[in-house]
Order: structure tokens, then sequence, then C-alpha cells
């Protein structure tokens, strides 16, 4: 496997550079201004099997850990509040019958929200169930920022 296809495929890494890989992927503190709760992150599965409070549109993942049973840490979105920064995921639920609950991910481009993911009737506690896809939908983004940036810098120096 060549250098290029390993940072393709990061599971794919020698052992000991996998080891030094990052497992969470912190996206940073959502500025005050952004958010009308100054309460610190929550994690997830410690409000998921609740009714979303009212006044809120959803939770904001603040972090995610790529790793089963990880972290999945979130911040309470206002209801009133319309623009997030790109590169965050809203998630919000509603119950969906006895014991099922149906939870929606949107993501936030530079342009617009996007829906990112409906994962309809799920049962009890369904952190887990929905963190690979934030987990690699963030990375992607990031990844995409990154290389964004560096043919912009590129761009600019022809």
């Amino acid at each position: 496997m060549t250098t290029q296809e390993s940072s393709l495929h990061p599971h794919r890494l020698p052992p000991t550079r996998a080891r030094h890989r990052r497992h969470t992927a912190p996206l940073g503190p959502l500025p005050v201004h952004e958010t009308t709760t100054r309460t610190p992150p929550t994690e997830l599965r410690s409000v998921s099997r609740t009714p979303m409070p009212a006044g809120v549109r959803g939770a904001v993942v603040t972090s995610v850990a790529a790793v089963p049973g990880g972290t999945l840490k979130t911040v309470w979105v206002p209801a009133t509040q319309e623009r997030l920064p790109a590169g965050r995921i809203v998630l919000s639920w509603e119950p969906a019958g006895e014991g099922l609950t149906t939870v929606t991910a949107h993501l936030r481009l530079a342009r617009g929200e996007v829906l990112l993911a409906t994962w309809p009737l799920l049962t009890g506690e369904w952190s887990d169930t929905v963190r690979p896809t934030l987990a690699e939908v963030t990375e992607l983004h990031a990844a995409l920022r990154l290389a964004a940036n560096i043919l912009e810098e590129t761009a600019g120096r022809e």
C-alpha cells in the first residue's frame, strides 16, 4: 500500500501510526452569540431517551468519537437560532410510537442546510446507532474544508 493510499484509508495505517490517530472529532465550541444557553456540552446518551425540550430545534453535535461506545456530545440549539457554522450537524428527534423514536440529522453547509440522514423507529438509547454516520460526516467535512483551504492558498500563490 502506498503512502497516498494509507492517507485515504486511516483504518489501514500501520499499527504504530494508527495508535496516534485521534478518536474524537472535536468541532470546537460554538461562539456564545450562537447559542442562548451557556450550558456545557452534554453526552447525548443522557438525553436521547427523553423528548427534546420545548423551545429548541435540536441538539448540535460538538464532538463525536469514532469508536463504538465513545463520546457524542451535544448542545441544545434554540428554535430562534437560524444559522450555525458550516460543518455543524443538528440532531432532532420525536416520538414515533410506543418506545420508538425517529431521529433526523441536518448538516449545515456554507450555502444552507441539508438533510443528512433519518433513522426511523429506533428503540431505546439510540446514540450508538447514529454515531458512525456523524463521525464519518464530521471527518469528511473537516478533510474537505482543509483541501479547499489548501487549494485557495495554492491558487493565491500563482
